[in-house]
């Protein structure tokens, strides 16, 4: 799309066609550039010296922290995430300086320099440095097996593959397993040296605890002797801990005892009153009491006998029979004893709720008296149970870590291993480094980016006009046409079926319907810069417009570089600067060419000031009195770069013929050339591309942008 304020072309989805054409344009420098990454890499892989491997495989378990030993040893319980952090830590724990350390002692590569020359590594000592020869000769060893040394992990599995690199095949196997081993032999070291800590840790903790328990218990016995606080519950079978009912002191033993007693008096003294109450109205012989009484129910026995009696008596005698009167007595006898008896019940039963009342009152007042010393004892009671707790504490506390300290003490002896070597190292004949195909692969694919790299700076720094395209996308400008490249363009125009007669007819319609009023009656060819082909473009578009019966004049007004004489082989000692300057008439200057109806003024002797010349109103009388003779003038105007020529003559033309050499000019040149035009008025036609070889530049056939005559056959012709 194009930008119409300033003529550019927005950008647009990369064009494939327009990235092989780039490639194509520089395929020799990145040949060259593949070719070269090519033989660098199979020269650094010939002169790279040969490093073998050695690989041992350990096999890593974890184990869970037992802090109270308790916990189970199980790895289910871990997440990933703590199960990545574990097997990193053992990565790093086998790389580390005291694993490192331990190798070398242990390989004996700190006696003598075999290690570093096997290695290649050249050892010079530092004169005065702050390290002596030895320890700078100990730091290299050490940092030499670091830097070879490689520990895998895939990740799928709790495998670690410790590998190491050297010149020696021998030697890498042998530092690999001794890795394995130090690796190893340091695990177990840190957990003896660990628990050997713990124990000397908890030992301490443990004589601190038991003086603290000590002083605790002596503290509390120390005040209970002091305020006279008897601890009962001992001696009833309590303890002093937690969930022990009975009471603490004497005190509160009795009044504990009192408490029952006097719950149990209140209730015997309840059951006395409501018996007296319900006894003292009744009737005496309705009182429960008395009728449970066995002297009772005796005598109503007898009673109910000597009643029965009685009646009998009564059916056969009076009642003044002697024999009736003698039952008679016999009967109130009963009844006197039975009264007799039921009062002293009932009396009794007053009695035992007067007992209970006063026996009642009596544990109140004996009550209300321990409670005052009660309460005076909870006070210091307080105070106790605060010292006996801190005993408690520091007592569990105690046996916590006594029990703990037996443990440790009795697995100090027995560490338990989560390392176990799998596979040892062994020696590989082959070398692992250099891979040919690898580092062949590696050249390719860094030829390729430095090839890419390259063609991106090529096309940023030199952003080319090369295509029509180019032209209509990225300028902006309408397209006249391309003229395809040639070694002499005007031998091919003798024959106007010829690729170039055909390409320049393109160019003549265009400039013919450039306009609305038809073919303009003066047309200037102009360019970037010299050396375009522009003065071939301008006599070659005189040419087609002769042959189509114009008269055309052609009028080389390049003053400083005249090349329109020698194209066409004419005199130039007489042209368009004699004319312009007045030492002779315009018909001396003109001459005939070689073509009909096409007329010459040749660019003549170089005048010391041609932007005077062309600024003059001579220029305008010569063009206003020639064009009355021609139906077309054209121009052959100097490049519009470092030149005002060019902007003077557009302005004073109907048509202006921009021409741009495929693939010679960057697009901010082209831009500002015709920024230059525009504002000097300039009525520009369009642009002409010379020098068009699409093949050279990547895109194949131009058939696009030129007809070529096709010969039918004789086949052809018959249909």
């Amino acid at each position: 799309m194009i930008n119409p304020e300033y003529g550019e072309a927005e950008p647009s989805v990369i064009d494939l066609r327009e990235v092989y054409a780039a490639v194509y344009r520089s395929r020799v420098a990145l040949i060259a550039i593949v070719a070269s990454c090519l033989v660098i890499g199979v020269i650094v892989t010939l002169l790279t010296t040969k490093q073998y491997e050695g690989e041992a495989t350990v096999e890593v378990r974890q184990e869970a922290e037992k802090v109270l030993g308790t916990e189970q040893d199980s790895e289910g319980a871990s997440s990933k995430a703590d199960v990545e952090r574990f097997l990193q830590t053992q990565i790093d724990l086998v790389g580390s300086r005291a694993v490192t350390t331990a190798v070398a002692e242990d390989l004996g590569l700190f006696r003598g320099n075999g290690f570093l020359e096997t290695m290649n590594i050249e050892y010079e000592p530092a004169p005065g440095g702050v390290l002596t020869e030895q320890e700078a000769k100990r730091n290299l060893i050490i940092e030499a097996l670091r830097d070879n040394l490689a520990i895998r992990y895939t990740g799928d599995t709790r495998l670690l593959n410790i590998v190491f690199s050297s010149p020696s095949p021998r030697l890498s196997a042998r530092v690999a397993n001794s890795f394995a081993d130090n690796y190893i032999r340091s695990n177990l070291q840190r957990k003896s040296d660990s628990s050997s800590y713990a124990l000397d840790f908890l030992r301490k903790q443990l004589r601190e605890a038991q003086v603290r328990l000590e002083e605790s218990e002596r503290a509390a016995l120390e005040y209970a002797r002091r305020t006279r606080i008897v601890d009962v519950s001992n001696a009833a079978g309590g303890s002093s801990g937690q969930g022990n009912n009975q009471p603490q002191s004497l005190i509160a033993a009795q009044l504990v005892q009192l408490n029952e007693a006097y719950s149990t008096a209140v209730s015997e003294r309840v059951a006395a009153e409501q018996r007296w109450r319900e006894t003292k109205s009744a009737p005496l012989l309705n009182i429960l009491e008395v009728l449970g009484n066995p002297a009772v129910q005796r005598l109503l026995e007898q009673r109910a006998t000597i009643e029965a009696e009685y009646r009998q008596q009564l059916e056969s005698r009076q009642e003044d029979f002697p024999a009736v009167r003698q039952v008679s007595a016999r009967l109130t006898e009963i009844d006197r004893q039975l009264n007799a008896l039921a009062r002293n019940i009932r009396s009794s039963v007053q009695s035992q709720y007067e007992i209970a009342s006063q026996r009642e009152e009596q544990l109140q007042r004996q009550l209300d008296e321990l409670k005052g010393r009660t309460l005076v004892e909870q006070n210091q009671s307080i105070q106790l149970s605060i010292l006996r707790r801190e005993a408690d504490t520091n007592r569990q506390q105690s046996e916590s870590l006594l029990r703990r300290f037996n443990q440790l003490n009795a697995e100090s002896g027995v560490q338990a291993n989560n390392l176990a070597i799998v596979d040892r190292a062994v020696v590989n004949p082959n070398p692992a480094w250099p891979k040919i195909p690898l580092n062949l692969a590696l050249a390719l694919v860094a030829g390729l980016v430095m090839s890419a790299l390259y063609l991106i700076v090529h096309l940023q720094l030199f952003d080319k006009i090369r295509t029509a395209v180019d032209v209509t996308d990225r300028l902006g400008m309408p397209m006249l046409g391309a003229i395809p490249f040639a070694d002499d363009v005007l031998v091919q125009m003798s024959d106007p079926k010829s690729e170039i007669s055909e390409a320049f007819n393109l160019v003549r319609t265009g400039i013919s319907l450039s306009s609305e009023g038809g073919m303009p009656r003066t047309a200037m060819v102009t360019s970037v810069q010299a050396a375009e082909g522009k003065s071939s473009c301008c006599v070659s578009i005189a040419i087609g417009f002769s042959r189509l019966g114009k008269r055309v004049l052609m009028i080389d007004l390049d003053l400083r570089r005249p090349n329109v004489h020698r194209l066409l082989s004419l005199s130039n000692k007489v042209g368009a600067s004699s004319v312009l300057s007045g030492q002779v008439p315009v018909e001396q200057a003109i001459q005939k060419s070689p073509y009909e109806r096409l007329d010459i003024i040749t660019g003549g002797p170089i005048p010391p000031s041609p932007t005077d010349l062309i600024m003059g109103n001579q220029l305008d009388v010569l063009l206003e009195e020639l064009g009355n003779t021609y139906d077309i003038i054209m121009i052959d105007s100097p490049p519009v770069l470092a030149l005002a020529d060019a902007e003077i003559l557009s302005r004073r033309m109907q048509a202006t013929m921009f021409i741009i050499e495929s693939g010679r000019n960057s697009r901010k040149a082209v831009q500002n050339a015709l920024a230059r035009l525009r504002r000097n008025g300039a009525h520009i036609a369009g642009v002409v591309l010379t020098k068009y070889d699409p093949g050279e530049l990547g895109y194949g056939d131009y058939g696009d942008y030129a007809y070529v005559y096709r010969y039918a056959s004789r086949e052809q012709k018959h249909d």
